[in-house]
C-alpha cells in the first residue's frame, strides 16, 4: 500500500451551464440510484456515518458508465443536429433525431463497462458501435458488450493500447469516438463523459438534503483514468458551500496512474501490466482532461492491494450492495485509510475524527464483475 498526501488549490472554472442530470431525467427508465447508509462500516471505521452511492444499476446496465456515455454522445450529436424537442425522450424519438447522421459508428476503448454503455447508447440511437478492448478482458465482459450489438476489436497489450487503437480508427469517415480518456487537453468528448458522471453527485446532494444533516467530510472514489474521480472532486469542491469534503482517490497498487501523475505534477504513464482483481481500474495513464481537477482538489491518493477490495466487497454485501472488487474500491480505500499502515497520518491530514461523515461510491454490480479478473 502507498499513500500520497497533498494540499489542494483553487478549482478551475467549469465554464458551462449544462446540467447533465436534466438530460438523464428525460430518458426512459431514469431513476435515482440509492444512497445507502452503512452503519456496520461506520462502526468498523470508528466514524459517525458512512454513506455509499449504489451505482450498481443504471438504465438496466450494471454500472454508472451509462451516465457519461449517454451525455457525451447526446452532447456531441447536439452540436451537429441541434437539440431534440423539449419534454420526455423516447427511443423512437431519439432514433428519428439521429437518423440524418446515419450511417454512423460510435467507437470506444474499454476494459468493460464504458464500452458496453457506448454500445447501449448506439442501440438507443439506431447507430452502430465498434468497441476496442485489451486482451485481458474476461469472456463475460466481452459477451455483455457483444450482446448490445457491438463489434469487438481485441487489442494485444494493456488498456492504453486499446485507447490508441480506437483513436486511430476514429480518423475514418462515419465514426464518432466516445472516449472516456483524453490524450490532449483539447479533447472535448472525455470532458463530456466526465460531466455525465456528475448526475450521480447531483443526486447525492438532493438525497443528503432530505436528511437532518447533509454534511460530508470525505469522499472516497476509485479511479481508472480518473473521470469519475474528477466528477466527484468537482462536486466536493464546487458544489458544497461550507467546508468542502476531502477527496480520497483509490487505485490498485499495480496501476496507480493518478498517484503517479499527482506526484509528478503532470500526466505520466505507469506500466499497468500486472494483474489486479480490480480489473476495470487497470489503467496506465490518467485522462488529461481529468487531471486538472484532480491536481487541484485531491487531498489523498491511495494505491491498495487486492485484499482491501476483497474485504470491502464482503462488507458492502452485508449492507445489501452486491458489487465486485473494482466496484468496492472506494470503500476499500476507506478501510485502508482508517486501518492500514498509514492510518494515523492519513486521518490527521484529512481531519477525520470520530464524528466524521464519509461517502463512497459502489461503481458496478457483482454481475458486471463476474469472471472479470484478467486472464
Amino acid at each position: 500500500m502507498r499513500a500520497l498526501l497533498r494540499l489542494t488549490t483553487q478549482m478551475p472554472d467549469r465554464g458551462t451551464s449544462d446540467r447533465p442530470i436534466d438530460f438523464h431525467r428525460r430518458l426512459p427508465g431514469y431513476a435515482e440510484s440509492p444512497l445507502v447508509e452503512a452503519p456496520r462500516l461506520a462502526e468498523m471505521l470508528g466514524v459517525a456515518k458512512v454513506f455509499v452511492k449504489d451505482e450498481t444499476s443504471r438504465f438496466g446496465l450494471p454500472s454508472f458508465k451509462i451516465l457519461g456515455a449517454s451525455w457525451a454522445t447526446y452532447a456531441a450529436l447536439r452540436e451537429r443536429l441541434g437539440p431534440p424537442a423539449d419534454g420526455p425522450l423516447t427511443y423512437d424519438g431519439l432514433q428519428s433525431w439521429a437518423a440524418p447522421l446515419r450511417p454512423l459508428t460510435l467507437l470506444a476503448a474499454t476494459d468493460g463497462n464504458h464500452g458496453r454503455a457506448v454500445a447501449r447508447v448506439a442501440r438507443w440511437l439506431g447507430l452502430e458501435a465498434r468497441i476496442f478492448i485489451p486482451n485481458f478482458v474476461s469472456p463475460g465482459r466481452r459477451q455483455a458488450i457483444e450482446a448490445e450489438g457491438a463489434t469487438l476489436m481485441v487489442i494485444d497489450g494493456v488498456y492504453d493500447a486499446s485507447v490508441d487503437a480506437a483513436r486511430d480508427a476514429a480518423g475514418g469517415a462515419g465514426t464518432l469516438l466516445i472516449s472516456d480518456t483524453a490524450r490532449s487537453a483539447t479533447d472535448v468528448v472525455p470532458r463530456l463523459v466526465t460531466a455525465g458522471y456528475t448526475t450521480a453527485f447531483a443526486e447525492v446532494e438532493q438525497q443528503l438534503s432530505r436528511t437532518a444533516d447533509d454534511r460530508i467530510d470525505a469522499l472516497a472514489v476509485q479511479a481508472g483514468v480518473g473521470g469519475l474521480a474528477s466528477a466527484g472532486t468537482s462536486w466536493a469542491r464546487l458544489g458544497r458551500h461550507d467546508r468542502p469534503p476531502r477527496v480520497i482517490v483509490v487505485e490498485p497498487e499495480p496501476a496507480a496512474c493518478v498517484m503517479a501523475a499527482l506526484a509528478a505534477g503532470e500526466p505520466i504513464t505507469v506500466s499497468a501490466n500486472q494483474d489486479t482483481a480490480m480489473s476495470v481500474l487497470q489503467c496506465g495513464t490518467v485522462s488529461v482532461t481529468a487531471f486538472a481537477n484532480l491536481h487541484a482538489g485531491v487531498s489523498c491518493c491511495l494505491a491498495i492491494e487486492d485484499s482491501w477490495a476483497t474485504t470491502a466487497a464482503t462488507e458492502l454485501g452485508a449492507c445489501g450492495i452486491r458489487t465486485g472488487f473494482s466496484g468496492a474500491a472506494g470503500v476499500a480505500g476507506l478501510l485502508a485509510a482508517f486501518s492500514g499502515p498509514f492510518a494515523d497520518p492519513v486521518r490527521q491530514h484529512l481531519g477525520l475524527f470520530p464524528d466524521a461523515r464519509l461517502l463512497a461510491v459502489a461503481t458496478e454490480s457483482a454481475a458486471a464483475s463476474e469472471h472479470a479478473q484478467p486472464a
